[in-house]
Parts: C-alpha cells; structure tokens; sequence
C-alpha cells in the first residue's frame, strides 16, 4: 500500500528561479565563496589592514555576497568563518585561481575584514580530550568493524543488519551521548567508520582522528595533506595485536590515497592517485584483501567559469592500489583522453572530451569479479557515452566490460548560465550520478543494482545483463540541485530514497519537488511510500535552510535514518514512513573535547547505525548553508 505525506514544500530560497539565475549563484558561491582552514602566520592587525581588506572585498567580491547571487554567502555568514578559512580557499581552496593576484598580505586583509579576526599560527589544543591511559583490551578496537566504510559493506546497502537494540519502539528513546567539535572548521565531510571500541573520521583540516567509542576522547590523530571528505575504510581484523593487520584506507582533496595502522595511526603507506593539479578524492575508497579501489573526481568545472582558462583537461578515473603498498595496480579512465579542439571566444585553448568523474564510492560485487563506478557528467564537448553512467570494471585488470548511460549529451562546467564562454555546446543539464550504485539480491531473488541521480529518477539494473535497466521511477522533480544526491539505502525488501529537490526551476525541472524520504519496491519500482517533509526553518535565518534530503540515507531492521538540510535527524518506520523521532542539530554543543561547537546542515555523508547508537556528521557550508563542525553520538539510555 501506498502512503503519501505530502506538505507545502517552502524555504527561504525563492521558488521560481531561472536556470540562469541558478547556475550564476551556485557558481559565484563557489568563486565568491570561501573553502577549507589552512595554516598562516600570525599578524596584528591595524586599521590600514581593515580598510585595505574593505576596498578590496567591495571591488572583488561584494556583488556576490550582497544578495545579488543566489548562493553566495553573506556578511552575517562570513563573520562565523576563522580566518584561515577565507586564507586556504585563496591559496589553494576553490578560491585558487582569484587569490592568483592577491599578495599575502592582501589575503590576510582580506580575511580581517570578512570575519573581523586576523589569522593565527596557534591551533586548538586537544592535549585534554586525549584518552587517559587504559588498559589494553580497552584500547584495542573489535574484532568485527560495526559500519567499515561508507556503505557498511561492500555492496554499498547501507543496511545495519546485525542492529537489535535499536527498533519501532525504543528508537524514541534516543538520545544525545556526546559530542565532538572539529577544531577551526565549518563543514564535516567525512562520515565516521565506527568499531566496538574505537571510532575514525576525517576532517577539514585533514586530520584524522581515531576516537573512544564511548567517550569520544582522542585515542590518536594523523595529519593528511588535505580535506578528507570520504569515509575511512577498515580492513582487516581490527582487533588483532599483530602490527599492521588491520588498515585505514582512504583518500584526500589533493588526490593522495593513504594506509594507516589502525591501532596507532602510524603511516604505512601514501600513493598519489592522479596527476590532473585539480583532481580530488571526493568519494570513499573500497577495498578487498588485494586491492583498494580509489574514485577520482575534480574542481576543474570551477575555473571552467572563466573565460581565461583552458577547458577542460581532467578525466574521472578508478584506481587500483596493492593493498600491501600502495603501488598502482591499474588505472582506469571514464573518458578518452582530451584533445585540442580549437580556441574559444577569446583565443584561449580548449579541449575534449573531459570530466565523467566519480563523485562516489565504488561498490565491489565479489561474485562476478567487478567493481562498479557511478559517474558525473562531462566537463567539455564531446559529450561521451561513459558520463552518468554505471560502469562495470574488472576488478583484477580494470577492463571495462559494460557501461550502462542513464542520461546522454551532458557536457556542463560552471560557465554554463554564468559567462557562457567555456559553456559546452550541450548545455546541461548536469545530472551526476552522485550515490554509489547499491547491489541487492531482492525479495524475488533477483541480484539489482539500483541506482539514484540529480534527475529526480531511480533505476534497476541487471548486473548479469550489461546493466540492462529493468524499471526506472521519478522520485523527484530534479535539477541542478534536486533529486538524489549521495546516497540511498535497501534491506532488500525496500529502496530508501533521500530527495533534495531545493524550490529552484529550472527547464530541466520535472513536476513537482518531494524533498524528503521515499520507499520503493527493488523489484518493480513501484512507490511503497513516501514522506515529504515539512519546512521548519526558523524566520529571519541567514542561511540557506530546506527540508530536503541531500545527505546519504541508512536504514536498519524496521528503521531509516536521515538528516536534512535543515540540519534535523529523523527516524522513520520502515514499513510506514511514518517519522518515529526527530533531533535538531543546528544549535550549540559543548563538546567533550573542551570545545564550543555548533551544528548544521547535514548534507554529504550520512548516518551510522551501529551497535545501538547512531552517528552523525552536522554542519555543511559549501552553497551558503548551515556551517558546523560537529560529529554527534546518540544512544539509548542505559
């Protein structure tokens, strides 16, 4: 049966929007807007400095940041940013190419003026949140890892099967255990990898940490070269005391891919993944007991916006690591390699084919020896067969053995609708495939891939049949920023759907918006139910805020659990839809690392079931959200 709950989808984001006016925000948040914390010297600021950085962000950014442009974050948002934030995003965030000519000390002024704080050398100190010495069967983390990487396991379900204490009937006991604030930081990335005893997370900064379970103290922290936006992916038996037994695997912003011992954080080994300067690790890595696989993804689609940049160079790619060292085992492109294509209205060198990048984790399907990948759209003209696309690879060699396209002809970057210089000559309409694929065996049992896009639409796949679409359902009415973001989940009996769908029109729009969650059957497609969220953001809010569900879904025995946009925690009735609790992160915490922090949107990564408890990332500032730096641990009472 089916159950509808629908509500008066509205937000502080005007609803009729046109694509231009769109595109032209999304984009001038990114060039206007700020990125990561990153490291400079302390100075004393003077007046001259204020004014220097006024005259400076009046000239340069003031058209973005005014209301002019949809996205583009506002004096009252910049204010809560640190000043490293503003000064990493002009170095070498995705402020990159602006900061070009800008001094140092112009930089510097900048940020003062923004955020009224001038830059420090000193950082947090976290000398107190350590762990006091234990014992060491306290310190040694499970034998069986609880939720190992992004999708729980290998065929990215994001099913908790194993989770008994958490049903229809205690869930509403929840409540907050503790929470852990990320020093100088505005968005959490990285969803947590949680065992027994021990609890790893990336962070903005690039540090990662491997924290108590059960108190949140620090047990270890490792410093990456960049942001780590995936989740950390445990393999092997954790609970070994051999060295080295068990590993962490995963990637960075700056396209290195790292192994750490799992019991003390010691670096094994660190192998740089891609040569493209703007390539990235954006999706979490997977690994069996021989290979890590490693998804590549890019900025490139931001300088793209540009007139004066040569688009576009970057090709998505997967990439298999040997488990042991970090040596390439092969590498896999999503797209041939780009040519010379002429110049464009000014002179400048362009290319092609480009992008297909792989937004997302990989999913291994150890039964026919492949590994799938999802992939984006491209960057450049010509639009190739392989962009938002499933596509099989084999896991010993890499070969290609079947791609299956959803969309054809999308070739778009971010001057699309904003100078239209590098705009492909496609246009659009940017529907990556932003979830990892998930391989289900289904109540018929039937092996599905089922697969969720920014088009608003699902799809069944066989996996025995090329990736053969057996169903496809409209969930949503899509867009730029509509439709299914980073991931679904199935227990095989239901699709978990997240839909963002954020009120803008646009012309690829379809029907109406459904933010919020929806449960399919994996054998036909056909709704089962659905919950469309209702708007609760308070009046007057300075940042974007909306219902819908951007962030990965995950479910449990008899459970769902998924964070909106507007920065709530919900539990719905599998069986129903019906929400069955609610928690609003977006407000103060202290945390138990002795620092104040504050929750937000939860937008990327999504909830953790383990053991229990759940855990959840808050705080996500990329398109003028809700900033926070939380991880939050809710459990049942004892």
């Amino acid at each position: 049966m089916i159950t509808s709950k629908h509500s008066n989808a509205s937000s502080t984001i005007p609803p009729n929007i046109n694509l231009v006016k769109i595109l032209i925000g999304i984009y001038a948040a990114i060039l206007c807007a700020t990125a990561v914390a990153g490291e400079s010297s302390a100075v004393e600021a003077t007046n001259d400095d204020y004014l220097v950085g006024k005259q400076l962000y009046q000239s340069r950014c003031v058209s973005c940041h005014a209301g002019a442009m949809l996205k583009a974050p506002q004096m009252e948002a910049l204010k809560l940013y640190p000043p490293e934030y503003i000064i990493q995003s002009l170095t070498s965030g995705v402020m990159s190419t602006t900061g070009l000519s800008l001094s140092a000390s112009e930089m510097q002024q900048v940020a003062y003026y923004v955020t009224g704080k001038m830059v420090s050398d000193k950082t947090a100190d976290l000398s107190d949140a350590f762990c006091v010495s234990d014992s060491p069967a306290k310190i040694r983390s499970s034998a069986s890892a609880q939720w190992a990487g992004w999708g729980g396991e290998l065929n990215s379900q994001r099913f908790q099967a194993n989770e008994t204490r958490l049903n229809k009937q205690t869930v509403a006991d929840l409540e907050l255990k503790w929470a852990f604030a990320f020093p100088d930081t505005s968005r959490v990335r990285s969803q947590p990898t949680v065992t027994e005893s021990m609890t790893y997370i990336g962070s903005q900064d690039g540090t990662v940490y491997a924290l108590d379970t059960d108190t949140g103290c620090v047990r270890w922290t490792f410093q990456a070269e960049n942001e780590v936006r995936g989740a950390i992916k445990l393999q092997g038996d954790a609970g070994n005391q051999v060295a080295g037994e068990a590993r962490l695997l995963f990637g960075d912003y700056k396209a290195n891919a790292y192994a750490l011992n799992a019991k003390t954080g010691a670096l094994l080994w660190k192998t740089k993944v891609h040569s493209h300067p703007l390539a990235s690790v954006t999706g979490s890595v997977t690994a069996d007991n021989k290979r890590v696989y490693v998804p590549l993804s890019s900025s490139e689609v931001v300088p793209a916006a540009q007139s004066t940049y040569a688009c576009c160079t970057f090709r998505g790619a997967l990439v298999a690591l040997n488990l042991e060292d970090g040596s390439i085992a092969w590498r896999t492109y999503t797209t041939d390699k780009p040519e010379p294509l002429g110049k464009n209205a000014v002179g400048v060198p362009r290319f092609g084919p480009s992008g297909a990048p792989i937004w997302s984790g990989p999913t291994l399907d150890t039964k026919r020896n492949l590994v799938y990948a999802t992939t984006g759209q491209n960057y450049s003209s010509p639009a190739t067969g392989t962009s938002d696309a499933v596509i099989a690879m084999d896991t010993t060699t890499g070969e290609v053995k079947w791609v299956s396209q959803v969309t054809a002809n999308d070739a778009w970057n971010g001057a699309c609708g904003f100078t239209m210089i590098n705009c492909p000559e496609e246009d659009g309409p940017d529907y990556d495939i932003g979830a990892s694929a998930i391989l289900v065996t289904s109540k018929s049992n039937r092996d599905l891939l089922l697969v969720g896009q920014k088009s608003g639409l699902t799809y069944a796949m066989d996996p025995d049949q090329q990736g053969k679409i057996l169903w496809r359902q409209r969930v949503g009415s899509g867009g730029t920023m509509g439709g299914v973001h980073w991931g679904m989940s199935s227990d095989g009996e239901r699709l978990y759907v997240g839909v963002s769908d954020l009120p803008t029109k646009n012309r690829y729009n379809q029907g109406d918006p459904y933010p919020g969650v929806h449960a399919l059957d994996p054998d036909t497609g056909a709704f089962l139910w659905r919950n469309v969220l209702p708007s609760l953001c308070p009046e007057g809010i300075k940042f974007a805020c909306f219902q819908g569900v951007s962030a990965a879904v995950s479910s449990s025995p008899g459970l769902v659990f998924a964070g909106g946009m507007d920065g709530r925690l919900r539990a719905f009735d599998a069986s129903s839809g019906d929400t069955l609790w609610t928690y609003n992160t977006f407000r103060e915490f202290t945390a138990v690392n002795g620092l104040n922090g504050q929750g937000g949107s939860i937008e990327a990564d999504g909830p953790v079931i383990a053991n229990g408890q759940v855990f959840v990332t808050s705080g996500y500032d990329k398109w003028a959200e809700m900033p926070g730096n939380m991880l939050l641990v809710f459990s049942l009472p004892n």
